[in-house]
């Protein structure tokens, strides 16, 4: 097995690693070691059943649950969906004119995945099934480093405040139909978690900030809510701490989602475009 670097700030990409195959003890080490270093792994060349991916996903932790089973909704039915309860479908593609999957050809703005949850999952896998011929890369950029460079008057302001995530919205901005929008961004429905988060298992620190639409500080005005998350997304979205990622049949992208947000580009509708995604459990953010 090698691990290349790929970004100055986050990924690597893992050669010599068949997903579909048992992974003995010390490679499944060395994945979670790579994983914590580089926040991203990338491996190429796979060929992935569901059943093969979720035993893959175990080597970073226990099964997660998908965005809608961790809102309390259930797995949502698809047109011949027949893939487990920890799988998710991320599809643009269309049967009877019904969606197979979710989030469409839309652009996915940043974020974290699940936030919007008590546990939102520690990592996350996402295998390429169907790739449109251009578009639809998935950027990711480093937490770690967001923090460890925030001036530290703005530390000092948030090292003790947290953000209410809005369950109201999925990442492409979507209202969810299970959900009413408020008038008063205060009232959205979701879970508070700190601006600065501690993982526990290593005692690392990170900015927090999940999504940006339907945030709000508690303890803030909305005017000084939106202008200091305002504040903390200008500085954290830079191309400096990002890596982009143009995908390839057969590619499994591997991240930490505590310590990673993600984006993703929009692409051409006729186009069609399938990932398997499956998620690993994570604990409560402090």
């Amino acid at each position: 097995m090698k691990i290349i670097p790929l970004g100055l700030k986050l990924g690597a990409e893992v050669i010599g690693i068949d997903a579909s195959k048992p992974i003995t003890q010390r490679r499944a080490e060395q994945l979670r070691e790579a994983l914590q270093k580089y926040l991203v792994l990338l491996l190429r060349n796979q060929t992935l059943p569901v059943s093969e991916h979720v035993i893959f996903a175990q080597v970073f932790g226990d099964l997660g649950k998908i965005a809608d089973t961790l809102l309390g909704l259930g797995k949502r039915k698809y047109p011949e969906d027949d893939i487990p309860d920890c799988v998710s479908v991320i599809s643009n593609i269309k049967v009877n004119n019904e969606p197979i999957g979710s989030l469409g050809d839309g652009e996915c703005f940043w974020h974290s995945d699940s936030c919007f949850s008590d546990t939102p999952p520690s990592a996350s896998t996402l295998y390429s099934v169907e790739i449109p011929d251009n578009g639809g890369n998935t950027a990711f950029l480093n937490m770690v480093d967001a923090l460890e460079t925030l001036p530290s008057d703005i530390r000092a302001q948030v090292d003790d405040l947290s953000i209410r995530h809005s369950q109201v919205y999925d990442s492409t901005g979507t209202k969810r139909p299970e959900f009413d929008e408020a008038s008063d961004i205060t009232k959205n429905p979701g879970p508070t978690h700190p601006i600065v988060r501690t993982l526990p298992e290593e005692n690392r620190q990170v900015l927090y900030l999940g999504r940006r639409l339907g945030a709000y500080i508690p303890g803030l005005t909305v005017k000084d809510s939106e202008d200091l998350l305002d504040v903390l997304w200008a500085h954290t979205i830079r191309e400096c701490r990002t890596w982009s990622h143009q995908w390839c049949l057969g590619d499994l992208l591997v991240w930490d989602n505590r310590t990673t947000m993600h984006h993703r580009d929009s692409f051409d509708p006729s186009q069609r475009r399938r990932l398997h995604k499956v998620q690993v459990a994570g604990e409560r953010p402090i």
